[in-house]
């Protein structure tokens, strides 16, 4: 049976009730938070997902984020400089080239883990 208005369609939710000691509570509570989910839905990907939740996603997300900012913000300062020199020298085009290939490997990364 759906529920809804106006042409929504939701499914109904049942109320599902568990015990947790203060300790497992607060535990379940800091991994959600940590994985900036609500509790119901940290607590409803777990069921769904048997149990496997990677705690370390946020984490993750935010130094890779921070490596990906770092490495674009020296590729646009050596771009800066050699459009106010008119020229580029070979050594600058060689280490903005590893920049952008080490840009590439980290978004892999990325990639390659939130699959």
């Amino acid at each position: 049976m759906l529920i809804g208005r106006r042409g929504q369609l939701i499914e109904p939710r049942k109320n599902f009730t568990i015990r947790l000691s203060d300790e497992e509570r607060e535990l379940a509570e800091y991994d959600a938070k940590a994985n900036n989910m609500k509790l119901s839905d940290y607590v409803r990907y777990l069921i769904l997902h048997g149990g496997r939740v990677d705690t370390t996603l946020a984490n993750d997300r935010r130094d890779l984020i921070s490596q990906i900012s770092g490495l674009c913000n020296n590729y646009n300062q050596m771009t800066r400089n050699a459009n106010g020199c008119g020229y580029v020298l070979d050594g600058t085009m060689r280490t903005g080239n590893q920049l952008l290939e080490q840009i590439k490997e980290l978004l892999q990364e990325v990639v390659n883990r939130w699959q």
